[in-house]
């Protein structure tokens, strides 16, 4: 039961880490998930949580590199050999040696093969901490895929120089020779027991397409098997269970693809599960930190023995010299490249400084220093500490730097592409609007695709338009409020019109995106509404629900609909003023789309199809309908793309957007039983 209480814990902490950061976007998601581990560490006894390593490395990085690794594109990688190489091996070796002395000069008191292999725990760049900093920014390709190379191999001679560093310290003895061939054959043996295992799942794909037995959930099972499979084999003999998984998933991914409707299904839903699936790690990665940070720190800060000022002193010091060797070297290997070729060694500044700061730790260095025997960590707690404060130094100095060096990542000029082809569509459908009788479902699905540019246009602004956006539609809400008030008491509408016009409202309400305080203040506003109708009811000892109870009351009639007709039109000409009126306080494009999408409204005002389109929105059969548009949508993206209007790999995306919209439109299980309970409602 305690496993099954942490993992409910863990699910709750990435769902509030996710909206924390939908809400407050410039708060790095990691960052936040590093402080939900640190405040869950406060209320864990201590020695209650004890990260097993080897179960981690297994469970959670195994399958985030195994998953790196399949989606990689490894002939990209590989022209960058003689870097990757450079920056696995000198690098790292370099860093340990260096990080250990200075460890050991700090504290004297710890063996210097401890303190070297604190310098191994934190010599390697952690590619799930590199991997959650780039989504946020956007990398050239040569450094991406450097840095995507260097994390995918460089835990292999981090851990194998931990192994030396502690055999060494344990032993007291110490052979280069040993510890060089160890490293070798621990890639060696990585290497081969990832060819076999995925040359062992390919095979089982294939007798199982040849037996004509495999289904999606068997091809999916293969698929998520493979690095645990990779990775405890790997373990048992003794190799680099990294460089297994690693060279699993390139393999993995390295076939030829059939294109039969079984693997494009596999795909999809590999796809899907996969994202869910590295999302939890990822997310699980970063709490854990958290957790492993409070509950290491606690004990060292508030122990006498130690001094404080020297404990950060150290930390600072030896973070500042892990950036350093990396920069001085990275430095040292681009000083030789330029001057072979006669380039100007300023024009590489940049990517020096990228390459040097994207050098983040994460929790594997946590991890493999976990990797000591229980009786040395407790004589030496302040190894963990070291390391634990090095890791979160280091990771915030990424998320401070980088955003200097690099650049957000935006959709750029496609996304306004994306916007004119979404428009072309509607006009097309706006053409066929002539030649139709059926004007309903048609009209339902020219509202998706404005609902769909209105959303695309928000996203492309920044927070201060999204904030005028807000204010302006909650404006046009409160004179639709006021209008439907005062024609109520006016006694120009009836009790029916007045209760579908408020859900008209409501529907309305939800669609803006408040404030805290205006979400408040609404939410009291509706509470006092409902308060005068509740003594109304009172009063009248249930006037309107006996009317309602009526059910020749409940159908709205003609005059009903004449009577929503006109509150409409007559709120659209105060609307349209006021807006008109706003156009030096707020933006003109802003105030001219909300005028344009009223005024569109307004011209179905004598249309049988207004109630259901604009009051309502009951949703209508249209899948034809929406096929119809998704097929335009897919004859303008190949317009475009075929006139350079967007690169190739957005119509691609753009094209999987439409594919995920269409198979969910034609998905048959989709829930009817509201919008068939009010068409039976409605007929009766």
């Amino acid at each position: 039961m305690e496993i099954l209480l942490y993992t409910i814990i863990f699910l709750s902490l990435l769902v509030i880490s996710n909206v924390t950061n939908r809400i407050f976007p410039k708060l790095p998601l990691p960052l936040l998930q590093i402080a939900l581990g640190v405040l869950v560490g406060f209320f864990i006894p201590l020695g209650r949580f004890q990260l097993d390593t080897e179960l981690f490395l297994a469970l959670v990085i195994g399958p985030l590199l195994f998953r790196e690794a399949e989606e990689s594109n490894v002939t990209s990688i590989l022209k960058h050999w003689y870097i990757i190489l450079y920056l696995i091996f000198p690098v790292i070796f370099v860093s340990t040696l260096s990080l250990g002395w200075l460890a050991h000069s700090f504290w004297p008191v710890l063996p210097l093969a401890a303190c070297i292999a604190v310098g191994a725990a934190l010599g390697p760049t952690d590619l799930v901490a590199f991997a959650s900093l780039s989504e946020r920014f956007s990398f050239p390709k040569r450094v991406e895929n450097i840095l995507k190379g260097e994390g995918l191999l460089n835990d292999a001679s981090g851990l194998v120089a931990f192994q030396v560093a502690l055999l060494a310290w344990t032993t007291g003895t110490f052979s280069l020779e040993k510890a060089s061939l160890s490293l070798l054959l621990s890639i060696i043996g990585g290497f081969a027991v990832g060819m076999l295992t995925a040359a062992f799942n390919r095979w089982l794909h294939k007798i199982l397409m040849s037996a004509r037995v495999s289904d999606i959930a068997s091809e999916l099972l293969l698929e998520l098997s493979l690095p645990l499979m990779t990775f405890f084999l790997a373990e048992e003999l003794h190799v680099s269970g990294i460089i297994a998984v690693v060279v699993a998933g390139i393999f993995k991914a390295s076939r030829f693809k059939r294109i039969t409707l079984l693997e494009a299904q596999v795909d999809s839903v590999t796809d899907t599960i996969w994202n869910t699936v590295n999302f939890m790690l990822n997310g699980s990665v970063f709490i854990i930190l958290g957790m492993e940070l409070e509950m290491i720190a606690e004990p060292i800060l508030k122990s006498p023995i130690y001094d404080n000022l020297l404990l950060l002193v150290s930390i600072v010091f030896l973070t500042v010299l892990l950036f350093a060797i990396r920069f001085v070297m990275i430095w040292g290997l681009y000083f030789y490249r330029t001057r072979r070729l006669g380039k100007s060694l300023k024009n590489y500044l940049k990517e020096m400084l990228l390459l040097t700061f994207s050098g983040v730790k994460g929790t594997v260095s946590i991890a493999t220093i976990l990797l000591i025997p229980t009786a040395l960590e407790q004589q030496y707690p302040l190894l963990l500490f070291l390391v634990a404060g090095v890791t979160l130094l280091s990771f915030l100095t990424g998320i401070v730097t980088l955003p200097h060096l690099s650049e957000d990542r935006g959709e750029g000029p496609d996304r306004l592409m994306h916007i004119a082809i979404l428009n072309e569509v509607v006009v097309e459908l706006e053409e066929e609007l002539k030649h139709t009788k059926a004007k309903a479902p048609l009209y339902a699905a020219i509202d998706n695709y404005h609902g769909r540019i209105e959303n695309l246009i928000l996203e492309q602004e920044d927070k201060g338009v999204q904030r005028d956006w807000a204010a302006l539609k909650l404006l046009i809400l409160s004179i639709e409020n006021d209008g439907l008030e005062q024609a109520f008491e006016e006694g120009k509408i009836s009790n029916r019109s007045y209760h579908v016009y408020q859900r008209y409202l409501r529907n309305m309400e939800q669609g803006i995106n408040r404030n805290w305080a205006s979400r408040f203040t609404y939410f009291f506003l509706v509470t006092l509404r409902l308060l005068r109708v509740l003594v109304h009811e009172l009063v009248t000892l249930g006037a309107r629900l006996r009317s309602w109870n009526n059910r020749s009351n409940r159908r709205l009639t003609a005059e009903d609909i004449d009577q929503i007709a006109e509150l409409y039109l007559a709120n659209t000409e105060v609307i349209i003023e006021s807006l008109e009126n706003l156009k030096g306080v707020y933006q003109s494009a802003l105030v001219s789309f909300l005028q344009a999408s009223r005024l569109r409204e307004t011209e179905i005002i004598g249309s049988g199809a207004f109630i259901e389109r604009v009051i309502t929105r009951i949703k209508p059969n249209n899948i034809d309908e929406m096929l119809r548009g998704y097929y335009l949508e897919r004859k303008i993206i190949f317009e475009y793309e075929e006139k350079k209007f967007i690169s190739a790999s957005y119509a691609k995306h753009l094209r999987q957007n439409v594919n995920n919209l269409e198979n969910y439109s034609l998905k048959e299980t989709a829930n009817t039983l509201p919008y068939d309970m009010m068409n039976y409602a409605r007929n009766r």
